[in-house]
């Protein structure tokens, strides 16, 4: 393509700047703790009190004070009790004594020392035990509050909730919390070519892979998904499409959106009252994206009576909606039961699969991610060519590549990361995109990049 063809379209960076200005309002939930792994929380978490709640023996073994073994000389002591994990000792040591404990249990008053019961000699059938060598003061103990003090906060406000953070807010007992609700979309399929996957297709047909790709690509993005079909190139059933799936947090619609007799969506979308902010970018392949924003008070069609179903992860919960992620905006209570409608955010995506997928990678997941309670988040690694790359031309170029990094403690490193381009076989080629892990991002206009050159990859 020419540097004329594509003098009037936006740049990648241009789209990012647009999708990262647009205002979010991530909706809020209250949610048991059983069920929001993965989602952010849209409160900071504070310890209830001290952890450990008091003096903690690390070890089974015995409780000792540190006046009767600190000498260096073998000691037999007397063993006045035993003190099991989740019980309590009122009972003070004395001049002489030991008690048994287990980990995790709390020492007795007048004990600073645990003995591991390996380094014990029980005598008289465990009545007694000697101690052969010294003790150090605090040895094998957790000082009361050495973990964390009582008022910390132990969490913030956009923290992902995976299995490490769900076992800090158990610990401090937070049973339900308030999260960022995981966004609503809708996934619309169009195109007279297409028929369902188990459909044998005709001569001049094709099965429709983009919707599971992209239904499976905004689940791992963290969206709750819904799938509207596949609907033919008629301008009344697109439109019925589409005003089903302004209803939700964000749409994405592939094919229809080039400049052909049946690339319908765009106008049926800026009918419908949504504004149209992006519409071709210079980016191979993806050319044709679409962005645009619909509020609620456009035609009507949000909250009309034709609200979709997504299941019933926010039924019975709690709802506030938190323009732009303020955390100051979050009370301590939950919000209303009835916020106001946000924007529905629609991507227009191309109908080939790679652009597609390339176009929700690189650009949607960018307002998704904000709109989940986090912020964008781009994984890019590094590696040596392993083969050359010619000039690239005047749009930005996304070719899927393989990154391989022995294993090792050095496998990180871009001096032994391979970096192998995959034959470029264009936009439509999921078989290709399929072996990928990887993709290189080429600039406009980029030179030739030899053999062994170091360059970044985004992780797919």
């Amino acid at each position: 393509m020419s540097e004329s063809a594509v003098a009037g379209l936006l740049s990648v960076a241009q789209a990012m700047e647009i999708l990262d200005r647009t205002p979010v309002a991530p909706r809020v939930v209250r949610m048991a703790l059983a069920e929001v792994a993965g989602l952010r929380l849209a409160q900071d978490l504070v310890a209830d009190r001290d952890y450990p709640p008091f003096k903690k023996s690390l070890m089974d073994g015995y409780a000792v004070r540190i006046l009767d073994v600190g000498a260096g000389t073998a000691v037999e002591l007397s063993v006045v009790g035993e003190i099991p994990a989740g019980a309590s000792v009122e009972r003070t040591l004395g001049l002489g004594e030991a008690m048994a404990i287990m980990t995790g249990a709390p020492l007795p008053p007048g004990a600073d020392g645990v003995v591991p019961v390996e380094d014990v000699v029980k005598l008289e059938e465990g009545s007694k035990v000697r101690i052969a060598g010294p003790v150090p003061a605090s040895r094998f103990i957790a000082a009361r509050g050495s973990d964390c003090r009582q008022g910390t906060t132990v969490l913030r406000t956009g923290a992902q909730l995976g299995p490490a953070q769900i076992a800090v807010a158990a610990s401090i007992g937070a049973a339900s919390v308030k999260v960022f609700a995981a966004p609503r979309v809708a996934v619309l399929g169009t195109g007279d070519e297409l028929v369902e996957v188990g459909v044998d297709p005709g001569e001049s047909q094709i099965r429709n892979s983009n919707t599971p790709m992209l239904v499976a690509l905004l689940r791992r993005l963290g969206c709750q998904v819904r799938e509207l079909g596949t609907v033919r190139d008629d301008l009344e059933l697109i439109r019925s499409a589409l005003r089903r799936g302004l209803e939700a947090d964000a749409l994405f619609v592939s094919g229809g959106m080039s400049m052909g007799t049946h690339d319908h969506v765009p106008r049926l979308l800026s009918e419908l009252g949504v504004d149209l902010r992006i519409t071709r970018l210079r980016i191979k392949p993806g050319k044709p994206f679409v962005f645009g924003v619909f509020e609620s008070s456009g035609f009507g069609v949000r909250g009309s009576g034709k609200s979709l179903e997504f299941g019933v992860q926010s039924l019975g919960r709690e709802v506030a909606s938190v323009p732009n992620q303020d955390p100051s905006l979050l009370s301590p209570e939950p919000r209303t039961l009835n916020p106001p409608l946000n924007p529905c955010y629609v991507f227009g995506l191309p109908g080939n699969p790679v652009s597609a997928f390339v176009c929700v990678v690189r650009l949607a997941s960018r307002l998704l991610a904000r709109l989940s309670g986090g912020a964008v988040d781009e994984r890019w690694l590094t590696g040596r060519l392993e083969v050359g790359l010619p000039a690239n031309g005047p749009r930005e170029f996304y070719q899927p590549a393989i990154r391989d990094a022995p294993p090792g403690g050095k496998s990180a490193q871009a001096g032994f990361a391979r970096i192998t381009p995959l034959q470029w076989k264009g936009s439509a080629d999921l078989f290709t995109l399929a072996q990928a892990n990887a993709l290189i991002v080429r600039a406009e206009n980029e030179p030739p990049m030899p053999r062994t050159t170091v360059v970044r990859v985004l992780e797919i």
